[in-house]
């Protein structure tokens, strides 16, 4: 049912508030950042052995099931070294009000070909005391209303607290791209608000044409948190509805042309008094804890289109159905579905096993176990999961399966099985994820797994989770690397693989110009990208973003698809490719364009971090400078847990590459998302004792396979929890020559 609003000059309807059914799910809002920093690589791959017969099961010890490492030779001849990527943006969150959906969303838009329409819906948040926020992500849910949208970009706006309303504006990004999740908008900010102790009001607004693509509105929220939500109409074009249900507020509604009351302004419901958003970035000075609310929103430096004049506006009362009209009005529709919060997991081994389920031991799954022989009409697995609120839910299924294909009957709460096919993740030690939709009541719920045909197995089970950002225990993700490409044998090569079953689509940048505003002296003006696949061959390649070249795995224009990544660059002569890619090994090499020079940062994003494969074991190979052009490697631990890594500075050994004027003595630090310096190496056969490091390494390099073949070159083991992590490599009394940095996950 959609709120309209007479417009009396023009005879027309505007709708300034909706009733609406919001699909909230938050893969993770979390993260995905731009550092500046990235991770390429000529990379390994790790071949796995051991898999059991479909149908012939005994029940094994998975830990006693052995998994080789295979190198392989990249396409330059390099073996496959590992490097740890940068992230882009600081994956933590520091407020989440994305909970509790409302059944009504208020306009917030602002409307170029009607501005006397633009509106602005703003809720108030607190940062507590002794804290700094540096704000690099928002995220409102919304849908769409009187027209299919999408939004053009969005608005973003802080404001001080006066009294219960929002006060002076303390920060103005305009036109932010964005990244629409299943109704969750992720706006990253291209410059982050700074924003000390004390009360704010923010204020996400999306910029679009009322007439050619609708209106935007921000779901309202049930509870209230602080005060709450405001709303203004400055070109008071929306009339005000005939009655406030909501307490105290006057009859007929204000015209609010200044912040008021969102409530008594737009006639919302009076138990939707909040908004429903979240912030994501980094406490300044403190070193941030990984969000756990799903996956990072895909963040990155876009171009910013010009916007119109920033006016708030909510959403009018009256009943009825939406009118195609010149003027904007909210949209609503359907049911509320219940936004996941923060990221909730339960363990297989946990749940409740029946008839021939057993708990195995398994390495490769969270907590180093898994529930097997589920199925053939025996045995049963059952969760036991809570919900805040009743509605749909999305949930990820984390399981193994080393047959090509196994099923089972997925029931909740004792209703009928929903049959439930499970493709291969290659192997039994590897952890792959499906998502199916699931209807919860509030408070507690079964999910029974099962498979009642007699010699017929379900795959084994690692946990199912809600809200989380991949399967894996934890991974690598995110990867950027930073440094000086020169011409010939020393332009920039990044390499990465893609593990696990299932396509994994990413987006592959090559970024140069808009370098230049972090204060980065020569960057490289056209950079130009080319993709390989493990055998060496070229399967795509790009030479600026707005011109798509067709080719290889690249059958169509991708400009569109690259603006709807939210990751498009911020300059046109840069590069980027968008890639659905099989598991594998992966290269990526950056040039400039008619062999110019200068510094560039190669970064591979994750764009569902949610399916069954994952970005894994990277490294960059590139020309080591000094001072500012030294090489800057940067990843994420994404996940629940901490994750065993190797981190390697490789320099002489390249030589017998036939890899020509190699680093001969590099030296390697590894940062955390702060910037503070937590492990540093000179000699991998010399442990530094400092940081994180508290005892010699040595024997543990050499155990982990991986140790350096040349005693000058470095090498740091870290087990590290999730977060942001940066690898500088530079060489001894400022020499120069290439090297390559790289990242082996050891777990």
């Amino acid at each position: 049912m959609f709120l309209e609003i007479l417009k009396s000059q023009e005879r027309t309807t505007v709708k300034r508030q909706i009733k609406l059914s919001i699909k909230a799910h938050l893969p993770r809002s979390a993260l995905i950042l731009l550092l500046l920093l990235a991770i390429c690589a000529i990379p390994f791959a790790l071949a796995q052995s051991g898999s059991r017969g479909t149908n012939n099961r005994r029940v094994v010890n998975h830990a006693g099931q052995s998994r080789l490492p295979t190198k392989i030779i990249g396409p330059l001849r390099i073996p496959a070294f590992q490097i740890l990527p940068v992230p882009i943006v600081p994956a933590a969150v520091l407020y989440d009000q994305l909970n509790n959906p409302g059944s009504a969303a208020t306009s917030s838009q602002e409307a170029p070909d009607a501005p006397a329409f633009s509106d602005l819906t703003a809720d108030d948040f607190v940062v507590p005391a002794g804290e700094i926020w540096s704000v690099t992500e928002v995220d409102a849910a919304g849908t769409y209303g009187n027209g299919p949208g999408p939004a053009d970009n969005f608005n973003v706006f802080f404001y001080q607290n006066i009294g219960t309303l929002p006060g002076p504006q303390v920060y103005s990004a305009i036109a932010q791209p964005y990244v629409n999740n299943s109704g969750v908008f992720q706006v990253t900010l291209t410059a982050p608000a700074v924003l000390g102790p004390g009360r704010y009001w923010v204020s996400v607004q999306a910029h679009m044409n009322f007439t050619s693509n609708g209106q935007w509105f921000w779901v309202e929220r049930t509870g209230r948190a602080n005060s709450a939500a405001a709303w203004e109409n400055p070109g008071g074009g929306q009339s005000p509805p005939d009655s406030c249900p909501a307490p105290g507020c006057p009859t007929p509604c204000p015209l609010c042309q200044t912040w008021s009351i969102r409530q008594c302004c737009v006639g919302s419901p009076p138990g939707e008094p909040d908004q429903m958003f979240r912030l994501i970035g980094t406490i300044v000075g403190a070193t941030p804890t990984p969000t756990a609310t799903g996956a990072p929103s895909p963040t990155a430096t876009a171009t910013p289109t010009p916007t119109a004049t920033i006016t708030p506006s909510p959403t009018a009362t009256a009943t009825g159905t939406p009118s195609a009209s010149a003027t904007p009005t909210p949209s609503a529709t359907g049911t509320p579905t219940p936004a996941p919060g923060a990221c909730t997991s339960y363990e297989a081994e946990s749940a409740t096993l029946a008839g021939g389920a057993v708990v195995l031991n398994c390495p490769t799954c969270s907590n180093g176990q898994e529930v097997g022989f589920v199925g053939s009409n025996s045995g049963t697995l059952e969760f036991n999961v809570s919900a805040a609120t009743s509605g749909n839910y999305s949930v990820t299924i984390c399981y193994l399966n080393g047959d090509a294909v196994r099923y089972a009957l997925l029931s909740v709460n004792g209703g009928a099985g929903s049959p439930v096919s499970f493709p291969s993740t290659g192997s039994f030690q590897t952890v792959g994820s499906i998502q199916r939709t699931v209807t919860l009541n509030a408070g507690n719920n079964t999910l029974k797994f099962d498979n009642p045909i007699v010699g017929n197995w379900a795959p084994d089970f690692d946990r199912i989770q809600f809200n989380c950002p991949t399967c894996a225990a934890a991974t690598l993700g995110n990867l950027s690397t930073r440094s000086f490409v020169q011409t010939g044998d020393d332009v920039m090569i990044g390499g990465f693989i893609v593990r696990g079953g299932g396509l994994k689509r990413v987006i592959i940048r090559a970024i140069g110009p808009e370098l230049s505003q972090y204060g980065i002296p020569d960057p490289l003006q056209n950079p130009t990208l080319e993709l390989h696949d493990g055998t060496g061959a070229l399967i795509a390649s790009n030479n600026d973003w707005q011109h798509t070249i067709i080719g290889g795995i690249i059958t169509s224009d991708q400009v569109q698809q690259i603006l709807n990544t939210g990751h498009a660059p911020g300059d046109p002569n840069e590069s980027a490719i968008v890639a659905n890619l099989l598991a594998g090994n992966y290269t990526a090499t950056v040039r400039g364009g008619n062999s110019t020079m200068g510094v560039a940062l190669v970064e591979v994003y994750d764009l569902n971090q949610f399916s069954g494969s994952f970005l894994s074991n990277v490294s960059t190979r590139s020309f080591v400078q000094t001072g500012d052009n030294v090489m800057i490697g940067g990843f994420i631990v994404q996940g629940t847990q901490s994750r065993r890594i190797i981190v390697r500075a490789i320099g002489p050994e390249l030589g017998q590459y036939g890899v020509p004027d190699p680093l001969h003595d590099p030296t390697l630090e590894l940062h955390d998302g702060s910037g503070a310096l937590i492990a540093s190496n000179n000699n991998w056969q010399h442990t530094m004792i400092g940081g994180i490091i508290t005892q010699n390494q040595v024997q543990d390099i050499q155990n982990s396979g991986h140790a350096p073949a040349d005693a000058s070159e470095s090498a740091i083991i870290a087990t590290l929890p999730p977060g942001n992590y940066t690898a500088i490599v530079r060489g001894v009394n400022n020499t120069t020559g290439v090297a390559l940095v790289e990242a082996y996950d050891l777990d």
